[in-house]
């Protein structure tokens, strides 16, 4: 994220702004769900490759806007960030890129799937290293995930089995073996960037609310025996169907994409 054009790109990005959001915790009285607002831009972090996950011609999708709902779920004590499109606004997604595909895969994955009722998932989005706090910047991984806007139950996943927020075993969890194969699912990098930010270059220049930036690691990734995997396995994710009563792996495509999610 050094490139300055990368720089450029993510600081004149659309930024909004308020206080950091006072700790809630599940189950308490009166609880509520974080609001907020998602950008989805058009290029990657490196401010040249098109993203394979695209937004509509609607602007920012805005908690409690255009049947939009945008929030951190603290109340159910995930801290998942969560972004429903609702029946109005669209999500594309395109599947040209494809790295592995086998018997499941459906025909519609070659190339873009754009409609209503998609979802956009971010894993523990509050999840603090060891050392920080929400006034300060700083970055970790964690896992993404979409529910896509076909027929059916189709979901975009991105779970890496080890990451800053998210840990688990394919060996015992049959939903995280069924997302990675045969590579290992990328990383999803998240930088974080308190309220009012004091830095002067990077992306938190010019922030004045809370934002997270989202998107998947640049690196190649391995086979899941460790093997490495050809250069183009880079920003891997699986489609899984989880319709049936064990998940199916519907194949792997390299799916790039950049998201800033906002405190409104």
């Amino acid at each position: 994220m050094s490139d300055m054009r990368c720089q450029t790109f993510l600081t004149t990005s659309l930024l909004a702004c308020l206080v950091i959001v006072p700790q809630l915790y599940a189950g308490k009285p009166g609880c509520s769900d974080v609001s907020t607002a998602w950008t989805i831009q058009p290029y990657y972090a490196d401010g040249l490759t098109r993203n394979a996950i695209q937004p509509d011609a609607g602007g920012a999708y805005i908690n409690g806007k255009s049947g939009v709902t945008a929030t951190i779920q603290i109340c159910n004590g995930t801290n998942d960030a969560v972004l429903m499109a609702g029946s109005t606004r669209q999500i594309s997604f395109n599947f040209i890129n494809r790295l592995a595909s086998n018997s499941q895969t459906p025909s519609w994955a070659s190339g873009i799937v754009s409609g209503t009722g998609a979802t956009l998932h971010i894993r523990k989005l509050t999840f603090v290293p060891v050392g920080s706090d929400r006034a300060q910047e700083y970055g970790f991984t964690t896992w993404a995930g979409s529910i896509l806007p076909v027929r059916g139950s189709w979901n975009l996943r991105m779970w890496n089995p080890n990451t800053d927020a998210m840990t688990d075993d394919p060996a015992t969890n049959i939903h995280l073996a069924t997302a990675n194969g045969p590579y290992v699912d990328t990383l999803v990098n998240v930088h974080h960037c308190p309220a009012n930010s004091t830095a002067t270059s990077g992306m938190c220049a010019g922030v004045t609310r809370e934002t997270w930036f989202v998107w998947p690691n640049a690196g190649t990734t391995t086979y899941l025996d460790g093997s490495p995997a050809p250069v183009a396995a880079t920003q891997v994710a699986a489609i899984v169907d989880t319709q049936k009563s064990t998940p199916v792996n519907g194949g792997q495509f390299s799916m790039p994409f950049l998201l800033s999610i906002t405190v409104q």
